[in-house]
């Protein structure tokens, strides 16, 4: 069939052209192309760092008391750490110097034992700290990082020990139960005792001199004291055994005893108690 020219053939359906001006609405009941956004709710993974912090936090403040209580123990039965604030052990012991101090074996000392004491007598003359190194002294004395009493210590060697008889004739001579001692250990150049005394050691009590004899305000200067210059053993906090500081005096403390090897036991060796040499 042949199509005329005057015939006009239907358009096809086409959608209708919007003004542009004109807005188009859109229904409501369609469904949104993409679903909106949501916003990331809070769950179990996101808790987890908190919760972790949380844990280091407990954990490390466990183990900082955990240690505090551990040095205290070891420091109040254990050992301790002293330093010589004088000359008055020299050569043994020079100023600076710091001191590993056994504290298990205080009743166990022997003759020629360098050993550290409560001041029996006020032989110190100490002022102790006020204001906020007053407070600092005694918080680590309470945490056990500073003896009890920290300032009011001695450090001496131990001559006479319970029924010990001690006697010095002021011009170098010193014996201990009739035996005169050859003291390797005093300072080089001084006299064993330049002080003349005649003392029999109580019961409970010990007799102490410095090594640097002509600078040590020992046993020998507080014969008039309470105490009669005799030092309570219930007074000994420990024994030094070893130089720890600073590092090229690194060294031993013992062989003190090796000068009192020849001296017979006193003669009532039922009084050489509290760990005195008795036969």
């Amino acid at each position: 069939m042949t199509l005329s020219s005057h015939e006009v053939l239907p358009e096809p359906d086409r959608p209708a052209q919007s003004d542009p001006g004109e807005s188009v609405a859109v229904s409501e009941d369609l469904p949104p192309s993409y679903p909106p956004a949501r916003r990331p709710q809070p769950g179990p993974a996101d808790e987890q760092p908190e919760a972790a912090r949380k844990r280091l936090r407990g954990s490390t403040f466990l183990v900082v008391i955990l240690a505090l209580v551990v040095t205290a123990l070891f420091k109040s039965f254990v050992l301790q750490w002293f330093e010589i604030p004088s000359s008055s052990m020299e050569d043994t012991l020079t100023v600076g110097d710091r001191v590993a101090v056994t504290m298990y074996d205080s009743t166990d000392i022997s003759r020629g034992d360098i050993v550290v004491f409560r001041d029996p007598d006020n032989w110190l003359t100490v002022t102790d700290p006020t204001g906020l190194r007053g407070v600092a002294r005694d918080t680590l004395i309470l945490m056990r990082l500073l003896p009890e009493d920290s300032g009011h210590h001695l450090i001496k060697r131990v001559i006479g020990m319970p029924g010990d008889h001690v006697v010095s004739d002021g011009q170098g001579s010193l014996s201990v139960n009739g035996v005169e001692l050859a003291e390797t250990y005093v300072k080089e150049g001084v006299s064993a005792s330049t002080i003349a005394f005649d003392v029999t050691v109580p019961q409970g009590y010990v007799w102490v001199m410095g090594d640097n004899r002509s600078n040590s305000a020992d046993s020998r200067y507080h014969q008039d004291d309470a105490h009669h210059g005799f030092v309570p053993l219930s007074d000994v906090v420990g024994v030094a055994k070893a130089i720890v500081w600073p590092a090229g005096r690194w060294g031993s403390l013992g062989g003190g005893e090796d000068v009192f090897s020849a001296v017979p036991a006193p003669a009532d060796s039922t009084s050489q108690t509290a760990g005195g040499d008795s036969e």
